[in-house]
């Protein structure tokens, strides 16, 4: 299992602020395949969104094994 934390208007889009995913071994890419399936909210976000696996910022063909934990972050501005 991956432990997914949404932050922010990914959490409202999803209706969530944490769900579980059975998967290992998968590009965060493909994650995002099954959350999207799991929550459609979420996927006109794509673009606006940034990830992070076990606090460390993440690419979309970066690996997720089980046991991880995903974080989905909306974007941040600042000054």
């Amino acid at each position: 299992m991956v432990r997914v934390l949404f932050f922010g208007a990914a959490a409202d889009a999803a209706g969530t602020r944490e769900t579980e995913v059975t998967a290992n071994g998968v590009s965060l890419r493909e994650l995002w395949s099954l959350l999207t399936v799991k929550h459609p909210g979420l996927a006109p976000m794509r673009g606006a969104l940034a990830f992070a696996i076990n606090g460390e910022y993440a690419g979309l063909d970066d690996t997720v094994c089980a046991g991880d934990e995903v974080a989905v972050l909306p974007p941040v501005s600042g000054g």
